[in-house]
C-alpha cells in the first residue's frame, strides 16, 4: 500500500510475510505510482488516502498498474545492465534456466520477475 500525506510525504507498506525480493518489487512498484500517478484515485479509510493492492493490480489490465510495474522493472532490472549481463552469459554458454537463476540472484528479484523482464526485453523467448 501507499499512503500520501497532505504535506507531500508518503509511506509505503509491504507485507512482512513476502520474500525480500517481492518486498523490493512492491516498494519499486509503489514508488512508480508516487512518481507517475500524482492524482491517482486512492482508497479512503478513516479519512486517510491509501492505495491498496487489489485483484486488478496483478492482472496487467489497468494502465496505471502496468506503468507502475514497468517502472519497477526498469528501476530494479535496468535494460542496459540486463542486456550486458545476458550477452556475457550467452558468451559463456550459460543456458536460459541458469541465466535466469544467476540474474535473479544478482538483481535480487524473483525468477518470475526476471523471466518476465527478459521476455519483455525480447532477450529470451517463452
Amino acid at each position: 500500500m501507499v499512503h500520501r500525506n497532505s504535506d507531500g510525504t508518503a509511506v509505503i507498506g509491504v507485507n512482512a510475510l513476502h520474500t525480500p525480493s517481492r518486498q523490493r518489487f512492491t516498494i519499486a512498484h509503489e514508488l512508480g505510482h508516487l512518481l507517475l500517478h500524482e492524482n491517482q484515485d486512492l482508497h479512503v479509510d478513516e479519512a486517510f488516502p491509501i492505495g491498496l493492492r487489489s485483484r486488478v493490480s496483478g492482472l496487467a489490465v489497468d494502465e496505471r498498474e502496468i506503468e507502475a510495474n514497468q517502472f519497477a522493472a526498469e528501476l530494479l532490472m535496468p535494460t542496459d545492465l540486463i542486456s550486458e549481463d545476458v550477452d556475457l552469459l550467452r558468451d559463456r554458454g550459460v543456458d536460459v534456466d541458469d541465466a535466469i537463476a544467476k540474474l535473479s540472484q544478482r538483481y535480487r528479484v524473483s525468477s518470475e520477475a526476471m523471466t518476465i523482464r527478459l521476455s519483455a526485453l525480447k532477450l529470451i523467448k517463452l
